[in-house]
């Protein structure tokens, strides 16, 4: 395992990353309504990114064909956007990276399409991922271990009667998308790698409503749950600090 600790100026170039992906978040936000497509959301992204000086940092990544992983429902992760229209009361999953100065941000959420009150169960599913992942940057201070952000994140969504898809995680971010350490979404207090001054990681849970097992589609990227019941993914990245995650996006 090689953990590499950032200096001052390639914070503040993935800070600036951040920014962007931040700001096309709230963009596709703004879309993610009743009858649009996930490929039109997909475009959205592209488009924004590009014209803030960014990269799409998921394009052509491992083979990846597009800006966004874009999930529906009982969807995982790794999605591919395409042509089906949003319908009222869909959990929407968007994962975006951005790539600035050969830095990566990396960051996801979810949002119920017409509001919580379209699909109250849903809502509350995607409130206690928010909460887990809310936690989990809490958790991330300087002196803390790995395990202790995954065990509360486990713990709060195991307490909302959840469960977690273990064979996804957290990671550290920079000159790669993926870096060490790992991030996994259980663990132990006190147990994992100890979190250092300099180290920008992504926390990640990705979690089922009902039973955690999963597949892969026929398209090779696509995870779905085996069961057919929903999954969430929210996301932020940032630098650890002595007071948690200082969230970047």
């Amino acid at each position: 395992m090689k953990i590499y600790l950032k200096n001052s100026e390639e914070i503040k170039i993935m800070r600036k990353a951040g920014e962007i992906l931040r700001k096309t978040q709230e963009e596709m936000k703004k879309h993610l309504k009743e009858g649009v497509t996930l490929l039109e959301i997909d475009k959205i992204a592209e488009d924004f990114i590009r014209r803030e000086g960014g990269v799409p940092g998921f394009l052509g990544m491992y083979g990846f064909p597009n800006t966004i992983c874009a999930m529906i429902n009982s969807e995982v992760v790794h999605g591919i956007p395409d042509s089906r229209k949003l319908k009222k009361g869909d959990l929407v999953s968007i994962d975006c990276g951005v790539l600035w100065k050969k830095m990566f941000a990396d960051a996801a959420f979810s949002v119920v399409i017409g509001g919580d009150e379209a699909n109250p169960e849903r809502a509350k599913f995607l409130k206690c991922t928010e909460k887990a992942l809310k936690l989990g940057c809490k958790a991330a201070k300087i002196g803390n271990r790995t395990g202790d952000i995954g065990h509360i994140i486990e713990k709060t969504m195991r307490d909302g009667g959840y469960s977690i898809c273990r064979e996804y995680t957290g990671h550290g971010v920079g000159y790669d998308l993926h870096e060490d350490p790992y991030i996994y979404n259980y663990g132990k207090p006190g147990t994992g790698v100890v979190l250092k001054k300099g180290m920008t990681i992504a926390i990640e849970p990705i979690v089922a409503m009902g039973n955690p097992k999963v597949k892969t589609l026929k398209d090779g990227w696509t995870v779905v749950t085996v069961d057919g019941k929903d999954a969430c993914q929210c996301e932020h990245f940032g630098l650890v600090t002595k007071n948690g995650l200082d969230i970047f996006a």
